[in-house]
């Protein structure tokens, strides 16, 4: 059985993810929490910034048609949540299977296998789970599947300028390459698509619930996801920056 990880931001072109520069690089160099704040009151502030500087909004692209790329298996459902940590716990068991995934592949601006700055090794952090000093997290979900004997894959976005910039060093040996070309010719069994509050604005929810409801596998909200969809500031920030144009125009 094979798993397709997709996070949102895969399509949200920044460039602290190694997307271009830019004219204001400044305006992403956003600290980025899973916490109430950074995933629904801190986007009205950033919106004010990008006024500010007389920048557009950015907005996700290129997710049209992105599911028609893959071959997933008739009957296979769509796990959603908020984070990609919630990914941790979808196993082949979850759907009457047993053992590891045959492969887990992940769609992602990040490669979530941890990272070297927190963790000297993946055995390290493998104590440390056990021992319950560590905790499976958006930046280290797929070690879950890594240690459950997955054999684990990233593709990183098509807007990404190189492997280079910035690609910390994982915990894990694994192939990390630039999505540019065919997918992998495997059946999914299960995805999984996380909308990365913490990462991707919130005036992208309606382009996140299109994407989500374009997707041929039948939509299952992860049990225990605390989220609203959308987030109880779309419609604010909608109201005020379409306020903000019309000032700017002299409407």
């Amino acid at each position: 059985m094979d798993l397709l990880v997709v996070d949102w931001d895969f399509f949200f072109p920044t460039p602290a993810a190694g997307g271009p520069l830019g004219d204001h690089p400044e305006l992403f160099a956003w600290p980025v929490t899973e916490d109430p704040v950074h995933v629904e009151a801190i986007w009205l502030k950033r919106l004010r910034a990008f006024v500010a500087a007389g920048v557009k909004l950015p907005w996700c692209v290129g997710y049209e048609g992105f599911w028609g790329r893959f071959n997933i298996s008739v009957g296979a459902k769509v796990f959603y949540a908020d984070s990609n940590a919630w990914a941790s716990q979808i196993f082949p068991s979850n759907l009457g299977g047993s053992g590891p995934w045959r492969s887990v592949h992940l769609y992602d601006a990040h490669h979530d296998c941890g990272y070297k700055r927190n963790d000297r090794s993946f055995a390290a952090w493998k104590r440390g789970v056990l021992s319950g000093e560590k905790k499976i997290s958006a930046e280290n979900w797929m070690l879950a599947h890594y240690w459950n004997g997955s054999r684990v894959f990233v593709h990183f976005p098509p807007w990404r300028e190189s492997l280079a910039r910035p690609v910390e060093e994982p915990l894990i040996p694994l192939s990390m390459r630039i999505d540019k070309g065919p997918v992998p010719q495997v059946a999914f069994d299960a995805v999984f698509l996380s909308r990365s509050g913490a990462w991707v604005p919130s005036w992208c929810d309606d382009q996140f619930a299109e994407f989500l409801h374009s997707c041929p596998a039948c939509p299952v909200e992860v049990v225990g996801n605390a989220w609203k969809q959308p987030r109880d500031d779309v419609r604010m920030i909608q109201r005020l920056w379409e306020k903000l144009l019309s000032v700017s125009s002299g409407g």
